[in-house]
């Protein structure tokens, strides 16, 4: 069936006219001539012998222009479709008595806002039902359409959709079905630049549902560049996209293709378990794969395909699927995601933010040159970020980003399990760098090792941080057993029983737990003609956090700090400013003050 050009209140289909009425300078026909039935069509095929649609003037441009098939229909269905340009390119009929054919639409919007509503549709299609193929060959809109019932597609309900130009979908609903704003079984094109924004389905849905093909063949979708998803709603399973298939042999096929750097794939702010037209409830969710699927997300240098919300799947429902990072850009995924099969890291980059992790995944394989990016949280999971239930392979070649949290500045000893699976192939460890930034205070304070920790059934890639232990620190784990009672060990405690410090002992470098006498030794000594008091001790050289000063009395009462000293290697003195003499005091004490940074 074609549409040829004509003039205000007459249209022809191709070979026969069709009898219409004029209304407000827009065509409706109000008949339309019985249509035939297939060769294999059975008893149960009735003909569809009735439909309505707009047409106003100016047609094939400058007009607004909507045509509707349905199941038998039994309702007049009203749209505000502006400006549009629309084209049958054939119609059959099938033994179901749907229409099947192809619908080319361009430069439309379809919004059931106005006067003219679709609210009350309860068949599939809020806004189209073909059940051939959809194109749009230029710019489209869909706006507030919905379907009630177990109706599908609360925009478009279509076999297979072809967009050649950007698309938005907005504010559509499946008030008791799947699809809020699309629903297919058959091969998607979603054109670069498009966007589904607050679109909600009761069930499965709630942007696009891509139920199992029905054929013995691979069916395809395809994302691409710059297409956004936000805010989308299903009431049970993926928020933004639900996607099946029906066998190995017929698989559903799920491409999303960054390669705009400019404009990444994005999802943001879905929610599946969230009733329709809810604002609260449910949980993040970008994409439910069910069944057999295979999801092939694809970024070129420098794009980015970013998924806020996380992937979910359930154990035993989708082993068969698969999911494949290509290309040298960048996957970055939020939150917790449930992927219940093999997931490969082919190139590029995959990032996983600060809360993010990727679970369940029956294998892991991280091909050579690519690379695993972290943003670390402050307290660790004891679940790895990248956690499998099968065997992980990790290429030497790989590579381990990492951004680090802020350090607060009393962590001991930290550990961040980054990859675990029932097996842990390497040839070697991965190399590991740093976000400068992030990294400058932890490694001011500490140093990082990445090493491979084994348990019962397990086995971890690990980035551990350990402390630089202060002098003291260390000096105390050199001189006390593992065990030891804290208050043995702090610098004012004295464990010989000596009166002497353990805070004397480490910095003269001696031995805690050894009664020692004295630490200091004093003499006089003469230069020059004169006589004075030398006071001397041993230091030790790795205690570089201590401060050694020298007071005085003569009553035992009153001191008096005379200097600061410098030591000299192992060894250190202080030579007394005052001359033994005639002059001098009848009594003159020296003690050793020692204080730690």
């Amino acid at each position: 069936m074609r549409n040829i050009p004509s003039s205000p209140g007459t249209a022809r289909r191709w070979g026969r006219p069709t009898s219409a009425c004029l209304i407000s300078r827009t065509w409706i026909p109000t008949a339309f001539p019985t249509l035939w039935r297939t060769p294999t069509a059975t008893a149960s095929s009735i003909p569809v012998k009735r439909t309505r649609m707009m047409l106003p003037p100016s047609f094939p441009s400058g007009n607004k222009l909507f045509t509707n098939w349905t199941r038998l229909m039994k309702k007049t269905r009203c749209f505000s479709v502006l400006p549009g340009r629309l084209r049958l390119l054939r119609i059959g009929l099938g033994s179901a008595a749907f229409l099947s054919g192809a619908l080319l639409l361009a430069d439309v919007l379809v919004n059931a806002g106005g006067g003219s509503s679709n609210a009350d549709k309860t068949g599939n299609g809020g806004g189209i039902l073909d059940y051939g193929q959809v194109t749009f060959s230029g710019s489209a809109s869909y706006e507030n359409n919905t379907v009630r019932g177990f109706s599908q597609g609360g925009a478009v309900y279509a076999g297979s959709v072809v967009q050649q130009a950007a698309v938005s979908f907005t504010g559509n609903r499946a008030e008791g079905g799947s699809g809020g704003a699309l629903y297919s079984r058959g091969n998607v094109q979603v054109a670069a630049g498009s966007s589904f924004s607050g679109n909600a389905a009761a069930h499965n849905g709630g942007a696009l549902c891509l139920d199992a093909n029905d054929g013995e063949e691979e069916r395809t979708v395809n994302v691409e560049g710059g297409c956004s998803f936000t805010g989308n709603s299903a009431g049970n399973l993926g928020g933004a996209v639900y996607v099946s298939g029906g066998s190995a042999e017929a698989p559903t096929v799920l491409n999303l293709r960054s390669t705009d750097s400019t404009r990444p794939v994005s999802f943001s702010g879905n929610f599946r378990g969230r009733s329709a037209g809810a604002s609260t409830g449910g949980v993040p969710n970008s994409i439910t794969v069910m069944g057999h699927v295979r999801l092939v997300m694809h970024a070129d240098p420098d794009c980015l395909v970013s998924m806020e919300d996380p992937l979910y799947s359930f154990a035993g429902y989708s082993s068969t699927s698969s999911l494949r990072k290509t290309g040298e850009g960048t996957l970055g995924l939020g939150g917790i995601s449930l992927c219940h099969f093999p997931v490969s890291v082919e190139g590029g980059t995959v990032r996983l933010g600060t809360n993010a992790g990727v679970r369940g995944m029956t294998r892991l394989d991280v091909a050579a040159g690519a690379c695993l990016s972290f943003s670390l949280p402050r307290n660790p999971s004891q679940e790895a970020k990248w956690s499998a239930e099968g065997p992980v392979s990790l290429d030497s070649t790989a590579e381990i980003r990492v951004a680090l949290p802020v350090m607060a500045g009393k962590e001991q000893e930290q550990s961040w399990k980054l990859v675990e699976g029932t097996t842990l192939s390497m040839a070697a460890l991965p190399s590991v760098s740093y976000d400068a930034a992030s990294a400058e205070a932890w490694k001011s304070e500490g140093s990082f090792s990445l090493k491979q920790e084994n348990t019962a059934g397990k086995s971890a890639l690990v980035l551990a941080w350990t402390r630089t232990p202060s002098p003291y620190d260390q000096w105390k784990k050199d001189h006390f057993a593992d065990g030891t009672p804290e208050d043995q060990t702090v610098p004012d405690a004295c464990p010989a029983g000596d009166g002497i410090t353990n805070l004397m002992k480490y910095a003269a470098g001696l031995d805690p737990n050894k009664p020692c006498g004295s630490v200091t030794r004093l003499a006089v000594r003469e230069e020059n003609g004169e006589c004075r008091l030398v006071l001397e001790w041993p230091v030790n050289t790795a205690a570089t956090d201590v401060t050694f000063s020298v007071e005085s009395t003569e009553d035992l009462v009153t001191w008096r700090e005379e200097a600061t000293v410098e030591p000299s290697g192992d060894r250190a003195e202080y030579l007394d400013s005052i001359v033994i003499d005639g002059n001098a005091p009848t009594r003159r004490f020296l003690r050793l003050k020692v204080s730690r940074e």
